[in-house]
């Protein structure tokens, strides 16, 4: 009995110790709904970020890729804009710091493709 409990004790340490190190946050602490928005932001980002990279790897190959190049660099632009109106209204610090980092890095993968 002993031994059940200990086991279930330490999964359920590594289970609480393996999301805050993946997210930063305990399993049960919800993020607030303006980290929210830009956590979607980030996901489009990234999202834009792998088309683009698919782009580049069908390039390499000597498949035309214009078109396809084409739609994640407007994708860039309205994220970009869309980030730069709500950076402003951001009130809670978390969000302020998420968006500040991610705008960080849209202005370096923009560095990085021209």
């Amino acid at each position: 009995m002993k031994k059940l409990l200990l086991i279930i004790l330490v999964l359920g340490g590594a289970f609480i110790g393996g999301s805050y190190l993946m997210t930063g946050r305990l399993p049960w602490v919800q993020l607030s709904a303006e980290e929210q928005q830009v956590a979607a932001l980030r996901e489009e980002f990234d999202l834009m970020k792998r088309q683009w990279r698919e782009a580049g790897r069908a390039a390499l190959s000597g498949i035309d890729t214009s078109s396809t190049t084409e739609m994640p660099l407007a994708k860039l632009e309205q994220l970009e804009k869309a980030l730069a109106e709500r950076l402003p209204a951001l009130k809670t610090g978390e969000a302020r710091l998420q968006a500040t980092q991610l705008q960080r890095e849209i202005i370096t993968f923009k560095a990085e493709i021209r």
